[in-house]
């Protein structure tokens, strides 16, 4: 083989190998973007569970506090109370929009109960009117759910 042959052959062996280290490294940097992404996921994830600890903390605290302790204020009471007649005329609106002619209020009043936004705002309603007299919400029940299933 000639020099320059020589020489050709050496560059190419030289360009493989710099081929080869730079595949090398690509293949780690994707490996290295999956992680972060994993990583982000992760942090993301515990970030959920932190709050939605501190959210069962809290009920927790509220659900083994003294008698005392539950009783609303009467600004709460009040804040409830809006919020249960804010469902109520919510619900009204609701159902006169699905209100067909001829149908009656009542009838269209149930077929609006039936949709998500009707049972959403029933279960607005109750918890407010659960609030309003310091009873028992969804949330309490939920919290009691989750704690058995722990147990």
């Amino acid at each position: 083989m000639s020099q320059e042959g020589q020489r050709h052959a050496a560059e190419l062996a030289r360009l493989e190998t710099r081929r080869k280290d730079l595949e090398e490294a690509l293949m780690r940097l994707v490996r290295d973007e999956a992680e972060a992404q994993e990583v982000a996921e992760l942090a993301q994830e515990v970030e959920q569970l932190e709050n939605e600890v501190e959210n069962a903390r809290a009920a927790t605290k509220r659900a083994n506090s003294p008698i005392e302790e539950k009783i609303m204020t009467k600004d709460v009471r009040k804040a409830a109370g809006q919020n249960r007649e804010a469902a109520e005329a919510e619900l009204d609106k609701l159902a006169k929009s699905l209100m067909k002619p001829g149908e009656t209020f009542e009838k269209a009043y149930l077929r609006a109960l039936d949709t998500d936004m009707g049972k959403a705002l029933m279960k607005t309603h109750s918890d407010a009117a659960a609030l309003e007299v310091g009873g028992i919400t969804s949330m309490d029940v939920a919290e009691a759910h989750k704690r058995l299933k722990e147990t």
